[in-house]
């Protein structure tokens, strides 16, 4: 099923957005069309506004909830899963706005090009999908996360991931060196493979020093911004310097994600406010994604 070849030549898996416009900064849809819908008809009207957009997914676009799941569960995960669709729409919006959509990988996604084939609602949950997949479909999938960034720095002063990783990064650029498939790299880039698409929150002191870090090498850096957790709160924050605006796990009035000003500077998680910048996507804040 999955390729495990890197798929093309070795591509860059880091970037830095300019420092004027907004960003929209999103995770872990799981294959849920009507949240995507949601989202891109807030970046779409932003665009319309004349302003310069980009959209940061963080990571797992794909591996929705089994019938089992959704029956258990049906305020969180009682939606289709339209995993299929939703990588050939993001493919889409990618080639019309290519130096604004920017997709980064999930641990979910990287089953598909080489990682560890994810087993939260089903045995193989990258088997599972690509079986109902048409030959096209999966190439799109292979496409998108195989071209997928590990990380990005909105100049606003937020690091961005999937996963939150810990400190034991040297140089951000080392990113750019990673191979996708998990045993083709050294001990050093597995660990940065696997912490950018799979760690959870670390300790504040942890996410501090990555921080100072990746701000002596790249930029200054204040938050870590990154999905991989749920929270049926719709967000959470471990620390001043961590914050997680969740979509999946939370009840559709919870979920949410960040607008960003990136010409602005965000010294801390708290300075992410509630309806300004950490917002719902389906209504409840000013001009929101839904409504």
């Amino acid at each position: 099923m999955a390729d495990a070849r890197e798929i093309g030549p070795r591509r860059p898996r880091t970037r830095v957005l300019p420092a004027r416009g907004r960003a929209l900064i999103s995770a872990d849809l799981h294959g849920n069309f009507a949240d995507f819908e949601a989202l891109r008809r807030r970046f779409e009207a932003l665009r319309a506004g004349g302003d310069e957009v980009h959209w940061v997914l963080l990571g797992d676009l794909v591996h929705g909830p089994s019938p089992a799941a959704r029956a258990r569960r049906p305020a969180l995960f009682d939606y289709d899963d339209a995993s299929p669709e939703l990588v050939e729409a993001v493919l889409e919006l990618r080639r019309r706005h290519p130096d604004n959509v920017h997709v980064l990988l999930g641990n979910h996604d990287h089953g598909h090009v080489g990682g560890v084939h994810t087993q939260k609602f089903y045995d193989d949950e990258v088997v599972t999908l690509e079986i109902r997949c048409t030959r096209a479909q999966r190439a799109a999938i292979r496409e998108l996360f195989g071209e997928a960034l590990l990380s990005a720095i909105a100049p606003c002063g937020l690091l961005l991931a999937h996963g939150c990783p810990d400190d034991h990064i040297r140089r951000y650029a080392d990113l750019d060196d990673v191979d996708l498939r998990f045993e083709a790299n050294d001990p050093y880039h597995r660990h940065l493979l696997a912490t950018f698409t799979r760690s959870y929150g670390q300790r504040a002191e942890v996410t501090r020093r990555l921080l100072a870090q990746i701000s002596e090498d790249v930029a200054p850096v204040q938050v870590m911004v990154h999905g991989h957790d749920v929270d049926e709160d719709g967000w959470y924050s471990e620390s001043e310097h961590q914050l997680s605006a969740v979509i999946f796990g939370a009840p559709p009035a919870a979920k949410r994600y960040l607008e960003v000003d990136l010409s602005a500077r965000y010294a801390g998680a708290s300075a992410l406010r509630e309806g300004i910048e950490l917002r719902r996507i389906h209504g409840g804040d000013p001009e929101t994604a839904g409504g």
